[in-house]
């Protein structure tokens, strides 16, 4: 598979930063409640995550994912999970921007989704490393094997 980013990815980007921005600076408003504001942040990452492309095909895959074209056998997964990275914004709306260019999604195998979970104590591309899933880089061409061991 040859990635091709969309052809406004950049734009989607700056638009779920400049998005995620307004509502923090919102936040403490008495009038929001935080149910709201923890599902629109919550939407924003899927929106930061597929800014590049669409949910099944993201820059990066695992290998296994690369072999279905089946789309009801693959999850789109956060590489860092968007709980994590919720508290994060909440806890540093300063840092929004570092933030958010951490939101990387990864097509997985629904069975290496659930594995995933085994290891939800991690944050990033350690949960891949520990799960022993490799991911390829599929802006690549070839596609590269992503060296997260570090």
């Amino acid at each position: 598979m040859n990635f091709t980013p969309h052809l406004d990815a950049a734009d989607r980007t700056r638009s779920a930063i400049a998005l995620t921005k307004v509502l923090l600076a919102a936040r403490n408003d008495s009038e929001i409640l935080p149910q709201h504001l923890n599902e629109l942040l919550r939407i924003l990452m899927w929106k930061a995550t597929q800014a590049e492309s669409s949910s099944h095909r993201t820059r990066f895959q695992s290998q296994d994912a690369l072999k279905f074209r089946d789309k009801g056998n693959l999850r789109h997964d956060h590489v860092f999970q968007c709980v994590k990275m919720r508290e994060e914004l909440l806890a540093h709306p300063e840092r929004v921007d570092e933030i958010l260019e951490t939101a990387v999604g990864c097509t997985v195998t629904l069975a290496e989704h659930e594995h995933l979970h085994d290891f939800d104590e991690e944050y990033g591309w350690k949960r891949y490393h520990k799960a022993g899933i490799v991911v390829m880089d599929t802006s690549k061409q070839p596609p590269r094997r992503v060296d997260y061991s570090n």
